[in-house]
């Protein structure tokens, strides 16, 4: 269900990419065509002008300044998105079945150095906490389920850190856009005022078309950003979840386990 969930999430954010350069592609197309003439009345003959074409290296020119660190979120939110996707967020990465089943039917035949030995040389996530479970046996349940909580909640609040780094990346980004809108205003004014703007519309429309493009592109970065920090948001629940249930079911075989070893002592 969960791989269902993010290869939708992939879908749509292509599919705005691709509605957005589309829409780009029709302005240019639509600024490119030239004025149908009235053939039937006879017109003087006058120099063609090529029009200039919007590229977009001259899009990103036209934004002004602020485009730099808009450029430089765009990559920095994209590098952990994919770091915490294709990386950090692997399952493999925190459990795996069948060593978390061979480890508890080691702890309840009483096994500890044996079980503690396969999470010494496990890099899992789920054996590090059951490692210090194991450590700490000898001690009262609620100080085993503290220290074992205390290794899975600092894994999980890394994660959480870096996803809040792709949050600030969604929120910084619309506000970069809403400088660039402000400065663009600034230099519109400025050729109103120290120009003669309202004569060469050409000079008014630079200050403008800087804020449009830097306000658009401040939200063109947020938007994906943003739904990418709720979906691994909710990747991480899920984790943390799976992780903690596994850790209960470690912690009442280790306890079963010294039940046992209990008994038996006071026997003899």
């Amino acid at each position: 269900m969960r791989k269902k969930f993010a290869r939708v999430m992939v879908v749509v954010v292509i599919m705005y990419y691709i509605i957005c350069g589309i829409t780009l592609f029709a302005q240019q197309k639509q600024q490119q065509q030239a004025v149908p003439l009235d053939l039937s009345m006879p017109q003087p003959q006058q120099p063609v002008q090529e029009t200039p074409k919007m590229t977009l290296w001259s899009l990103l020119v036209a934004g002004g300044p602020v485009m730099i660190p808009l450029a430089l979120s765009s990559i920095i939110g994209t590098a952990l998105i994919i770091d915490m996707l294709v990386f950090k967020l692997k399952l493999k990465n925190f459990s795996d079945p069948q060593i978390v089943k061979e480890i508890n039917n080691l702890i309840l035949s009483k096994e500890y150095e044996k079980a503690a030995e396969i999470c010494r040389n496990s890099p899992l996530v789920i054996c590090k906490a059951y490692l210090a479970g194991i450590e700490k046996r000898d001690y009262r349940k609620t100080d085993i389920e503290a220290v074992v909580a205390e290794t899975l909640d600092k894994v999980i609040g890394d994660l959480t850190q870096e996803n809040m780094y792709i949050n600030s990346v969604a929120v910084i980004a619309p506000m970069l856009g809403l400088l660039g809108t402000v400065t663009g205003m600034i230099n519109a004014f400025n050729v109103i005022a120290f120009q003669a703007g309202l004569g060469k519309p050409e000079l008014l429309a630079k200050g403008v078309s800087e804020a449009l493009i830097t306000t658009a592109t401040g939200l063109i970065i947020a938007i994906p950003v943003m739904a990418f920090y709720f979906f691994i948001r909710g990747k991480i629940r899920n984790l943390a979840t799976h992780l903690s249930v596994l850790a209960s079911d470690f912690i009442d075989n280790l306890c079963y386990s010294k039940r046992g070893i209990v008994s038996q002592e006071e026997d003899k």
